[in-house]
């Protein structure tokens, strides 16, 4: 008879278990949908713009705003994301639920202000340009107003993947999109198609977005002096680890438009704009799986369950490594005719190799941040700031010889060798500390 209650306690626990472990799964199902969606609405208005710019933009105009563009993402996601969004997952899972609305107010305060002061530098150093009398002082101005929208677009949808609110972060993005093709629209009507028009579209668009967080103010509280310095110092300390992550990721993709503009010319920072345009879907979908699963892993490490950490890593790497595998071998097989279809009378220098290259890229760049995933949940980037050195260190070493030979093509190359150099070093370094 004790026989019989105890299996049956036990195949009660075990519905239990089996019933929780679908809850989960539908629950992260839905919010990996809506994180996609959410993605791309943001994905497909970048796309959208950049598309029309490069048709009604010489290719000059258009290579200095893909510039413009470079530098305004190395500020808002690599040093900005880099200070308050990477690491917030694991600083908000260290402090109890009752007090992040407190956080999250903190969070708003604080990155406002820093990119504030950013976009202030960047606006006076324009209008000392524009004094003088050169071309690019009202881009820069540009630029220095869309970077605190940005910043507080991007604060507003981080929080709420924190808070596992995904419907907020898609009101956003949805409202992004519509102002930026409202705005584009205005701006192609009233014939200011041009560069520093693009990014004012792009800063209005940003502020509107960011702006529902006021629909929110009941969820926001003032942080006590203790709660905002101790978060504050937790991001930091670990925020240094994120930049420098980040920036090396930077210097090997977006911040390559810039250097083939300086190397190769204006027509090359042009091209390599689109290339990277063409992956971008993929770049997004990547980047919800990171968004989504990021806070979810940081909980299950909070709760204990770290013996789920390296299957997590493996899952994730093979995942995303396959999806950007068949999303390269389409962009192979189709990506020039979809390209002649929605460009016209600008000459770009895309050929079949040059997007295979960027897919070998993007596929390897995918694996790594599948592997990366618990070590940015956990707080401690630097275990993989080796790897990404190594891929600088391969990129610096192939680029110059590379783009004076193959110019486009071989910028691409370098990627390749940076992204392999980024792969191989973090494998190797996993596989020794499960060893020992």
């Amino acid at each position: 008879m004790t026989d019989r209650l105890d299996r049956a306690a036990a195949q009660t626990r075990v519905a239990g278990a089996m019933s929780g472990l679908l809850r989960r799964l539908r629950r992260a199902g839905g919010n990996v949908a809506l994180g996609l969606i959410d993605q791309a609405l943001l994905s497909g208005s970048a796309f959208v713009l950049t598309i029309v710019l490069a048709n009604v933009l010489d290719i000059n105009s258009f290579g200095r705003f893909s510039v413009a563009w470079s530098f305004s993402i190395l500020i808002e996601a690599v040093f900005l994301r880099g200070l308050f969004d990477d690491g917030l997952p694991a600083t908000a899972h260290r402090i109890p639920k009752s007090l992040w609305p407190q956080l999250r107010l903190g969070l708003y305060l604080s990155s406002l202000l820093a990119s504030g002061a950013l976009g202030l530098l960047l606006v006076s150093a324009g209008l000392v340009i524009v004094a003088v009398g050169g071309d690019a002082g009202r881009l820069v101005i540009a630029t220095g107003l869309a970077i605190p929208a940005v910043r507080l677009q991007s604060m507003f949808r981080r929080i709420c993947y924190l808070d596992g609110r995904l419907p907020r972060a898609l009101a956003s993005s949805l409202t992004y999109c519509v102002a930026l093709v409202v705005s584009a629209g205005l701006m192609i009507a009233l014939k200011l198609a041009g560069a520093t028009a693009a990014m004012a579209c792009i800063a209005i668009s940003a502020a509107l977005a960011g702006s529902l967080l006021l629909a929110r103010t009941s969820e926001l509280a003032r942080p006590q002096a203790r709660i905002f310095r101790g978060s504050l110092q937790r991001l930091f300390r670990n925020g240094r680890w994120f930049v420098a992550t980040s920036l090396t990721y930077w210097i090997g993709s977006i911040g390559l438009i810039p250097v083939c503009g300086f190397l190769i010319g204006l027509d090359a920072s042009a091209s390599l704009r689109i290339l990277l345009l063409v992956f971008a879907p993929l770049s997004q979908f990547c980047a919800t799986m990171f968004s989504v699963r990021l806070p979810e892993i940081a909980a299950e490490l909070r709760a204990g369950r770290r013996s789920a950490v390296a299957a997590a890593a493996r899952e994730n790497a093979l995942l995303l490594g396959s999806i950007a595998a068949a999303y390269g071998t389409a962009v192979v097989l189709l990506g020039q005719r979809i390209l002649a279809l929605v460009i016209h009378g600008q000459s770009y220098e895309i050929g079949t190799g040059s997007l295979a290259l960027m897919g070998a890229a993007m596929a390897l760049d995918a694996v790594w941040l599948g592997l990366a995933l618990p070590l940015f949940a956990t707080g401690k980037p630097q275990r993989f700031m080796l790897s990404r050195i190594a891929g600088l260190v391969a990129l610096c070493c192939v680029l110059p010889f590379a783009a004076e030979v193959w110019q486009v093509m071989g910028a691409v190359a370098a990627m390749v060798a940076s992204s392999t150099a980024s792969v191989i070093t973090v494998v190797l370094t996993n596989s020794a500390r499960e060893r020992t």
